[in-house]
Order: structure tokens, then sequence, then C-alpha cells
């Protein structure tokens, strides 16, 4: 009588704890800290994911828990094909470490981030017309 090998366990993980899913994407973001309503301080970073009630970042800098966050994210599709976006989040960071700094969202929206006019240009560039 010949027996099969006992089958071993199967890894327990611990069920997910997270009520709003993440989706791996990796954008390039600013952000500032504010501080009574000011600007108290700015750098860049890259999102690792985002879900709905927040975002990881990539960032060269530890960033205080619990300051006021407003992080804008350069979005990959233009409005129409032709406006690029910006992804603001206004929130607070609830963790940073060698992992990365947490940010929950309280309020987010996407902005244009508007295509220069004529008069939006250095002074050192002439704006020509032509007529046919």
């Amino acid at each position: 009588m010949s027996s099969a090998p006992a089958a071993s366990p199967a890894k327990a993980y611990p069920p997910e704890r997270r009520l709003h899913k993440r989706f791996p994407i990796a954008l390039n973001a600013d952000y500032r800290i504010l501080r009574r309503g000011r600007v108290g301080g700015f750098g860049s970073s890259r999102t690792i994911n985002i879900a709905s009630r927040g975002v990881l970042l990539e960032a060269d800098d530890s960033l205080a828990v619990g300051s006021p966050i407003e992080l804008l994210i350069n979005w990959p599709l233009r409005l129409e094909g032709v406006c690029p976006l910006k992804l603001v989040l206004s929130g607070r960071v609830i963790r940073s470490d060698s992992h990365g700094v947490a940010i929950e969202a309280r309020r987010y929206e996407f902005r244009t981030a508007g295509i220069r006019r004529p008069s939006d240009r250095p002074p050192d560039l002439k704006v020509r017309s032509f007529t046919g």
C-alpha cells in the first residue's frame, strides 16, 4: 500500500483589511506642506500607488506626520486629448518612513494644467502673426 505524501498546509495570509483598492500608478508629483494657510515647504515626488482615500509616495525627504499637504499629480491623460490635467489632492501626512509617505486624502479634484497664452510668454519671445 503506497501512501501519498501529505499535502503541506497552505500558507495563511492575513485577510485584506483595506476598504479601498490601491492601484499601482507611478506618476510625477509636486507637493506643498501647508502651515497656517501658507506654503511651509515643497518638493517633488513620485506616486507608488493611488486609492480613493489616499496616495503612497516616494519622496526624497521625510515629511512630518500630521502635516497638511497639497499634492499636484501630473495626470497621464489629457482633456479632449489636448489640455494637460493635474490631480490636486489636499490631505495630511499619516505615515512617513522607509516604505514611503502615506497621504490621507480629504479632498481631490482634477484641474486643467493650462495652455500658455501668447501674453504669458517670456518677454524675449516675439509673437508673429501671419496673414495669407
